[in-house]
């Protein structure tokens, strides 16, 4: 896949454990990670700690930019999680979140057993889900305690899921305690709001 800039193409790599220090020296917006993202520090030890989780870099022109999360949900193999996308600030604004979530997700559709991809977002992250939209990403749940939504792209049918509003968060679910319905006043730990891909899956 060639990189929105129409330069080099785009390169995605598994980053081995033992190579996990490498994201460090990525050139990430502070603000960003402080409000956003989280301390790369806590992602890599989900990584490492995690027996699935696994951690793609991608690279242009031989230099890492950025990264993304992919595990199975421990519940239900037929489900992926995308999580912890970012761009180190030099490379961003040119399109390259959109490019790599569509790459992330034609990796997902070729993993056996695969049928379901989910992230989250934050409900008020507007270009975040217009973005998941365009990919078919639909409202299917909300964390509980975040308000956070759970987006899902079914990967067999493709059947569109009921949307969720201000009204119906929560309807169907399986926690009814209206206090999970509280948003946080911003976005919490591990939301890329530039990049679009919210926190990390749940563990």
């Amino acid at each position: 896949m060639f990189s929105p800039r129409g330069g080099s193409p785009l390169i995605y790599r598994r980053i081995s454990r033992a190579d996990l220090s490498a994201i460090e020296l990525l050139d990430l917006d502070p603000e960003q990670v402080a409000k956003f993202l989280g301390p790369l520090a806590d992602i890599l030890d989900v990584v490492r700690k995690g027996p699935v989780h696994t951690l793609i870099g991608v690279q242009a022109s031989g230099e890492l930019i950025g990264f993304y999360v992919v595990h199975p949900d421990h519940r239900d193999a037929s489900c992926w999680w995308l999580g912890w996308l970012a761009i180190a600030r030099p490379h961003q604004g040119f399109g390259y979140g959109r490019a790599i979530l569509s790459a992330a997700m034609e990796r997902l559709r070729h993993i056996p057993g695969c049928r379901r991809i989910r992230l989250l977002v934050a409900y008020d992250n507007h270009a975040a889900r217009r973005m998941y939209d365009r990919e078919t990403f639909r409202p299917v749940d909300v964390m509980a305690g975040t308000g956070e939504l759970v987006l899902e792209c079914d990967l067999e049918d493709g059947q569109p899921y009921e949307v969720v509003t201000p009204g119906t968060l929560g309807c169907g679910f399986a926690n009814r305690d209206p206090s999970h319905l509280r948003l946080r006043p911003r976005t919490g730990p591990h939301a890329a709001r530039v990049i679009g891909v919210e926190r990390g899956p749940p563990a």
